[in-house]
């Protein structure tokens, strides 16, 4: 007489694909007391791989529980569970242009079996891998795996500049600089009034420009200016004006 043993529950195990490296094994219950039966697990191909009441799978596949009763040497119906790996994903992602009025950052998440999430920052995990009207700066993504399996994070830098500032003393918005681009040393900017006229040269690590011209308040009003930048190892220049209010 055969005896039908409780089901088993396949799960997740964390495995690094480009690694061949077991990040978290999963471990089957045959759900069974120890005492009462002899165990038989066997991965898919038919090799024997265990014979305790649980079995630690350390490696994707399907694997075959079969039990026998100490107490009446029945047999159960072989049960079959799967285990599928999931693993910490790798980042890549695409940015809108430069300087765009809305910043929009999309990630690619890839990772055999993972099922990911994503965090801009501190904010709230987010299932859409799209984050729109990011703010100018640096800024850390993170993609964690809702299976447990592990966050990843990388870093970017989204460039853009204001688009007016107010050198009124008021030690708010007093001096106009793109403050994305401080770490890259050999950026600069050029800044012109609305005849072409070169009014100052100021560098993004630098203080900025104060809306003066050779110690002389310059009136309110549009003002144009250049950026020559590094994006990707790719030399850039950049065109568009500013607002100059008092």
């Amino acid at each position: 007489m055969k005896v039908q043993s409780p089901e088993p529950k396949g799960g997740i195990i964390c495995f690094d694909s480009k690694t061949n490296t077991l990040l978290n094994s999963y471990t089957i219950s045959s759900g069974l007391n120890p005492s009462g039966f002899i165990f038989s697990w066997s991965d898919e191909n038919g090799k024997i791989v265990g014979t305790a009441s649980t079995y630690e799978a350390k490696l994707p596949g399907k694997y075959i529980l079969k039990t026998t009763s100490k107490a009446t040497g029945c047999s159960s119906f072989p049960i079959a569970v799967e285990v599928l790996p999931s693993e910490p994903a790798t980042i890549s992602y695409a940015l809108s242009e430069d300087f765009a009025d809305n910043p929009i950052l999309t990630i690619e998440a890839t990772g055999v079996g993972g099922d990911y999430e994503y965090q801009l920052d501190s904010g709230p995990y987010q299932d859409s891998p799209v984050f729109q009207n990011i703010e100018s700066g640096s800024h850390t993504v993170t993609v964690r795996d809702k299976n447990g399996c592990g966050i990843s994070t990388t870093k970017i830098l989204v460039v853009n500049y204001p688009k007016y500032f107010t050198p009124n003393g008021d030690g708010v918005n007093d001096t106009w600089n793109i403050s994305p681009l401080k770490d890259q040393t050999n950026s600069v900017i050029h800044i012109y009034d609305r005849y072409g006229k070169v009014l100052t040269q100021i560098y993004p690590s630098g203080q900025g420009w104060d809306g003066s011209y050779f110690g002389k308040n310059m009136p309110s009003t549009d003002y144009w200016f250049t950026v020559n930048y590094i994006e990707d190892g790719i030399s850039k220049e950049f065109k568009s004006h500013f607002a100059l209010k008092r």
